[in-house]
């Protein structure tokens, strides 16, 4: 396992707090994306609790999974959770850092709602990679990028370990030149790292990509959307998660559109 040395963090400029249809079967070999309108989908749970216990409650039997494949996940969660623990006492309790883990069951159930043949998925701000992981489990082609380089070290040691073809680059998810220049012109990125473009590392732009999840925290939702709006594809789904647990399906409207 990789170690925890994660490179200090740079300060929060703000007070941030986690803020936040199956369709008809698609031909073989096809990348439809599920028509999903906006919503929340899952079940809301506080934050608080999580964190205090993060340990989630077991897949339920009824998930549309294999037997093999719910074993999986399971190991899979159980290590991400004891990851997240080592992180929360060697690094989040000495410094402030922006990883929160999600409620990767939550996240699970609104994957197995949106998997389809063929479907890209990208994790923005990917961490320890087990979301990521799940994804490519499922069957969706998952990447991650994730700034810190550490991070990276220890998704893709955690990808070797579940036998996972899930890719992590190291970098900013924020595209190439983009500049977030908001309304009331307050143009901070809050904990959003700014960088070479992940991107560049997957060979893949933000276009290229059917769904797309992000966890921000309070007041970095808009800059992601904007992100979406602007550079992903017009069919593409944007799957924001919230610090009540809660998931919202967005999808890509152009600016003016």
């Amino acid at each position: 396992m990789a170690s925890l040395a994660i490179r200090p963090p740079r300060p929060a400029p703000r007070q941030y707090a986690r803020h936040g249809p199956e369709s008809a079967p698609a031909p073989a070999g096809s990348r439809a994306r599920p028509a999903v309108g906006c919503g929340t989908i899952i079940r809301p749970r506080a934050k608080e609790a999580r964190l205090a216990s993060p340990r989630d409650p077991a897949i339920p039997p009824a998930s549309d999974l294999d037997p093999a494949l719910r074993a999986r996940l399971e190991s899979l969660f159980d290590e991400g959770h004891e990851i997240w623990s080592r992180f929360d006492i060697e690094v989040r309790q000495k410094e402030w850092h922006p990883f929160v883990p999600a409620d990767y069951h939550r996240v699970l159930e609104t994957l197995l709602e949106l998997r389809g043949p063929g479907l890209r998925f990208l994790e923005w701000g990917s961490a320890t990679g087990v979301i990521t992981i799940t994804a490519d489990l499922l069957g969706y082609e998952a990447c991650g990028i994730e700034i810190d380089p550490a991070l990276v070290a220890i998704a893709r040691d955690l990808a070797a370990r579940h036998v996972s073809n899930a890719r992590f680059a190291e970098g900013s998810f924020l595209p190439a030149g983009y500049r977030w220049r908001p309304a009331d012109r307050d143009a901070r990125l809050g904990s959003i790292g700014e960088g070479r473009s992940g991107y560049l590392e997957l060979g893949h732009p933000l276009e290229d990509f059917d769904l797309v999840f992000g966890y921000p925290w309070e007041g970095e939702a808009p800059v992601m959307h904007d992100v979406m709006n602007r550079y992903g594809a017009l069919d593409a789904r944007f799957l924001r998660y919230g610090p009540d647990d809660s998931a919202h399906i967005h999808p890509v409207k152009r600016p003016g559109g």
